[in-house]
């Protein structure tokens, strides 16, 4: 059987090489460091014991830093859980706001500021595009997720929203 592989693999791999190239800032490289150590000997270990048998079990320390897959996975799929529980039954699209490149310096120093403009000015599109007779005329409801490093890990502020496909009006009844 082949055995997965996974982000830890491939930042043990290919770690020391992207930073050499891309020289990414320090929060980035401690997110990287934290990946490559979870769960093993790095961070420590405790002993875990069964009280009935006695059995004992090395368990390596976690890393518990949020972008580590995982860390991560069992929150995730809660949150994934939960959000699927909200859906309603009806068609979604999938939108994405994203700042330009040459915003990022900008961002890189002001990420509070930044990121709150950027949910700021997707959710305001949004709802003057959707109450808007020309387009829909309706209000509408969205999830927005903020994403803030793009596939090759560099800084990459995009948003992710959810929007639902219809509307609901007063009278209870839906309309495409």
């Amino acid at each position: 059987m082949v055995e997965a592989i996974e982000a830890q693999d491939i930042f043990r791999e290919f770690a020391d090489e992207y930073i050499s190239k891309y020289n990414p800032p320090l929060h980035v490289c401690k997110v990287i460091s934290a990946i490559i150590n979870c769960r093993t000997a790095a961070l420590g270990a405790h002993i875990d014991t069964c009280t009935k048998c006695d059995f004992q079990r090395i368990s390596y320390n976690s890393c518990r830093n949020r972008h580590c897959p995982k860390c991560q996975a069992l929150a995730k799929e809660k949150w994934i859980s939960a959000r699927q529980a909200e859906l309603l039954p009806v068609p979604y699209f999938h939108v994405v706001f994203t700042l330009p490149a040459e915003l990022d310096i900008i961002t890189m120093h002001n990420q509070s500021m930044m990121y709150n403009l950027l949910f700021k000015a997707s959710a305001e599109t949004l709802k003057e595009l959707a109450t808007d007779p020309k387009y829909l005329g309706a209000d509408i409801g969205f999830i927005s997720i903020l994403h803030t490093w793009g596939q090759t890990l560099t800084l990459h502020p995009h948003i992710h929203m959810i929007v639902p496909g219809v509307q609901i009006h007063l009278a209870g009844t839906e309309k495409n």
